[in-house]
């Protein structure tokens, strides 16, 4: 939903109230069921603006509040991608530096799928691959099949991963399956959203982290449900009806606070 659209959505919703209001206004001398009319009136009628005109834009709310961020933040946000071994990770990163709004690309890790291994190799692989090749840093390995790894910052991931799968053939006898390239990129807010969707058209963006993506999180968490949003308006539909009831002696009393004040 556009900008323009929910801001007409929030007037049409105020413009359900001044109804309510003006309605309560009318109301002569109030007696019991005068008020209870009101009352159920208001609660009705924000009841259905809050159906139909403050509920659908709730899931619009962070979006907005997003490009607001991505428009004032200087800090950059960072994507994260999974880049499969049928990608060539060089020509990739090298193309992705050209995207607009890219501001760094770097390597952060290597996963490799093999076929399973004994406990022996579990618990001397950690030690003996980085010994092995001077670009792996450290290695974890989850099961009995998977390698996860941290390379250095500019080492060069195709290459690295060819060089270790002849080592575990060469030393145990084990054959890669599969293996992804884990890659960062640092974007400029304000461009971040085009970034992310021209990336996930060819590789698979796990996550977005930044400045801008945890105020959104933040707003996620205290924004309530739409159930709850449709009641609160109904409540408030109450309120501005009874509002319009008493607003004389609202009035009175604001005029009296306002004379002692001005007596002091």
């Amino acid at each position: 939903m556009e900008t323009i659209a929910v801001i007409l959505m929030v007037v049409l919703f105020l413009v359900l109230m001044v109804f309510v209001f003006s309605t309560a206004l009318l109301t002569p001398i109030i007696g019991k069921k005068n008020l209870i009319f009101v009352v159920l009136m208001g609660f009705i009628v924000g009841i259905i603006g809050g159906a139909f005109f403050i509920s659908p834009i709730m899931d619009d709310i962070p979006n907005i509040a997003s490009a607001f961020y991505q428009s004032t933040s200087t800090d950059l946000d960072t994507i994260y991608l999974d880049i499969p071994d049928s990608v060539d990770v060089n020509q990739f990163i090298n193309t992705v530096k050209d995207i607009d709004g890219v501001k760094g690309v770097n390597v952060t890790g290597i996963t490799i799928k093999t076929s399973g291994f004994s406990d022996y190799w579990k618990n001397t692989l950690p030690d003996r691959i980085p010994a092995s090749n001077t670009n792996i840093t450290s290695v974890q390995i989850q099961g009995n099949d998977t390698l996860n790894i941290q390379i250095q910052n500019g080492s060069n991931a195709k290459d690295t991963i060819k060089s270790l799968d002849d080592w575990l053939m060469l030393i145990a006898g084990i054959s890669s399956s599969y293996s992804a390239v884990h890659v960062t990129v640092q974007a400029d807010p304000s461009k971040t959203d085009q970034v992310r969707d021209q990336l996930s058209q060819t590789v698979v963006v796990t996550s977005i982290e930044g400045p801008t993506q945890d105020k959104i999180n933040s707003l996620k968490a205290i924004l309530p449900n739409q159930s709850n949003v449709v009641i609160l308006c109904g409540f408030i539909g109450m309120f501005v009806g009874l509002a319009g009831v008493f607003i004389d002696s609202i009035l009175g009393i604001f005029e009296n606070i306002k004379g002692k004040v001005v007596k002091k």
